[in-house]
């Protein structure tokens, strides 16, 4: 009982034989329950992870080896809030993926158990997979300081399209008239989304100039050649633009 309204719980809910005392044990254990995410775009922001998952915690920056960052899976929700130019290829939402020799500034953080569903929701294109990380000043040799869930690509489409149904992939894709996610090619013209970049830009400058030089430097177009350092010297612009009125305090 103490344990519980020290956290502002009460268990008169079992009181009476209505509910077996095992339920507030397995209450117990999920709320006691942390899992470590990995982020390596958004998220390297800790203002803007904690308006994804308020309770996080242990929010630090550290580096995973062996891969890059890839513009080159187009997200539905991009067109859901209407930040996708009309008429354009600049749909893409941004991925990890294999890269021997490689390493991305990335940030690392707790979330409650009960918040595993919700996660699931938000990264639903992906598969969250167990990765190790390590310190930044490592050089990937030393012991990971420990291991995370970070989001990974699907190989085939018809892998994603069995998770989600093919009534979720046509309400997420489909209505938009996307066909395909991770299966674009590297000559296939899919750029980032431009707003979705800059909210990734201003994200890891204020997670310090090691992630954002890792950011600029790690993180290539679909064609695995161009990275976004290279990228925005040639749209500039891009830096200049604004989220819609009702989207401002997300991106």
């Amino acid at each position: 009982n103490f344990w519980l309204k020290a956290r502002g719980w009460s268990d008169r809910r079992c009181s009476g034989g209505q509910c077996p005392a095992r339920c507030i044990c397995i209450t117990m254990a999920v709320e006691v329950e942390r899992i470590t995410v990995i982020g390596f775009g958004s998220l390297l922001s800790e203002i803007s992870a904690r308006s994804t998952a308020p309770t996080l915690t242990g929010f630090r920056i550290a580096k995973v080896w062996g891969f890059r960052r890839v513009f080159r899976h187009p997200a539905g929700l991009f067109y859901e809030r209407g930040i996708v130019p009309e008429g354009t290829m600049e749909m893409s939402s941004l991925s990890v993926e294999p890269a021997p020799g490689s390493s991305i500034v990335v940030a690392v953080m707790e979330l409650p158990g009960t918040d595993w569903a919700g996660l699931e929701l938000r990264e639903e294109e992906f598969q969250l997979l167990k990765m190790p990380y390590h310190l930044l000043d490592g050089d990937g040799s030393e012991e990971p300081a420990g291991h995370g869930f970070m989001c990974m690509p699907y190989e085939k489409d018809e892998d994603l399209i069995a998770k989600l149904g093919p009534e979720r992939f046509h309400k997420i894709y489909g209505q938009y008239g996307l066909t395909k996610v991770w299966e674009y090619g590297q000559d296939s013209g899919i750029l980032p989304c431009p707003i979705y970049l800059r909210h990734c830009v201003l994200a890891t400058r204020k997670a310090g100039d090691i992630a954002h030089a890792s950011f600029l430097d790690d993180t290539y177009l679909v064609d695995r050649k161009s990275t976004i350092r290279e990228y925005l010297k040639l749209r500039p612009d891009i830096m200049d633009m604004q989220p819609p009125e009702d989207l401002i305090g997300r991106y």
